[in-house]
């Protein structure tokens, strides 16, 4: 591993053999789902929560949806895929930010909707939460790309069950086609903020078997391409498509999958304090595609970095890091990838989340981003003050 340090920025290239950890167990001798694929549970360890029974619910369920209807930039055609498993992971089990013994959990699902009355707005989601917590457990929120999807949702699923099985619940968030031209851009963090509010009232249904509660002081977000743009925006982010912020203060840090750079969906950049990613003060995660740096998903925007802009000009208020993997296009980062590249994007959001929003004591910032890919390059901006990674080689 060759380390480097350039202007304060920790750069870490990596080469090492691919481990592959997937652990699965076949549901009934392996059943075979609509497209072939074989349906799995996965067990693993880690921390969680739940809550309080809410309407237009389908029943608890112990598998993880087994088919992932393409849900990313609106230009990719929509396809059902074959089932995904979760890498296996072990994680302390935590109910704050004190870290006690391991424990294995299996996964349990559950799929619902609610309906912003204000908007008139219908919001599914598919719950992933692990067995036999009984307390208060850290949330991460998963937000699917394209202009709006039905089924977006039941998309990634090996994102919801890593995190689930790593001791989180995971609540993949359904964003529907907006009424509008553009409406995307303030009805996907009008979601995310109505889903939080329904959590907090109780109004969200969990699975059966989850007997925990869900954690409202420890919350994170991640999201790919128009789920990227999600993220940034509940992270605070500043669009010139739109009056001021979507800052949803409940958001204690961000993993954005290949983030937009400016001049699409309001973003810009006209210099290191006037700029979209200036006012996202929390601690970020970039992952980006190798052969996607360069351009957007519909090649409109071409430009030498293109996608590099976020984590360049975030504050430094914050840790924040960026992982690049080599050679991987856009949808290779959510759901066409090799099952070693979705570990590796599930496995690192993973750990930064359980440091940056789980609060684990003993897990190690300065292994985020350090998975087995072959080729991962990862920088590193440490916050000005009080930073994590201060200790890093």
């Amino acid at each position: 591993m060759d380390r480097s340090h350039v202007d304060g920025t920790i750069i870490v290239m990596r080469r090492l053999p691919i481990v592959t950890a997937l652990v699965f167990a076949v549901v009934a001798g392996g059943c075979q789902d609509s497209d072939g694929g074989v349906a799995v549970v996965s067990s693993v360890t880690a921390p969680v929560s739940t809550g309080s029974p809410a309407p237009e619910s389908s029943p608890t369920s112990v598998v993880p949806p087994a088919t992932d209807v393409a849900a990313t930039d609106p230009s990719e055609p929509q396809t059902t895929e074959p089932a995904t498993t979760a890498p296996a992971t072990t994680a302390p089990a935590t109910s704050g930010p004190e870290a006690t013994e391991s424990v294995t959990y299996e996964v349990v699902t559950l799929e619902g909707s609610v309906t912003d009355p204000t908007r008139d707005r219908q919001i599914p989601y598919l719950v992933y939460a692990p067995v036999g917590l009984d307390s208060g457990v850290p949330l991460i929120l998963v937000s699917h790309g394209g202009a709006g999807n039905a089924r977006g949702h039941l998309s990634a699923p090996h994102l919801g069950t890593t995190f689930a099985t790593g001791g989180f619940v995971a609540i993949h968030v359904g964003h529907l086609p907006s009424d509008a031209p553009g409406g995307q851009l303030s009805d996907r963090p009008a979601d995310i903020t109505f889903l939080l509010d329904q959590l907090a009232a109780g109004a969200i249904e969990l699975p059966d078997g989850f007997a925990g509660t869900v954690d409202l002081t420890r919350v994170g977000h991640t999201g790919h391409s128009f789920g990227a743009y999600t993220s940034h925006a509940v992270g605070g982010a500043t669009y010139d498509s739109t009056s001021g912020t979507y800052r949803d203060e409940r958001i204690d840090a961000i993993a954005p999958i290949s983030p937009q750079g400016p001049d699409q969906m309001g973003g810009f950049d006209r210099g290191p304090d006037d700029n979209t990613w200036t006012t996202v003060t929390i601690p970020s995660y970039n992952l980006i595609g190798g052969a996607e740096v360069d351009s957007n998903a519909v090649d409109s925007i071409v430009r030498p970095g293109w996608r590099l802009a976020p984590f360049d000009r975030y504050p430094g208020t914050s840790d924040t890091f960026r992982s690049i993997v080599a050679d991987q296009l856009h949808s290779d980062m959510w759901r066409t990838g090799s099952p070693e590249v979705q570990q590796f994007v599930a496995g690192e959001i993973l750990e930064f989340m359980r440091i940056y929003v789980a609060g684990d004591i003993e897990a190690d910032a300065c292994g985020i981003g350090v998975g087995t890919l072959t080729t991962v390059s990862l920088e590193r901006h440490p916050a000005a003050t009080a930073s994590l990674l201060d200790v890093c080689a």
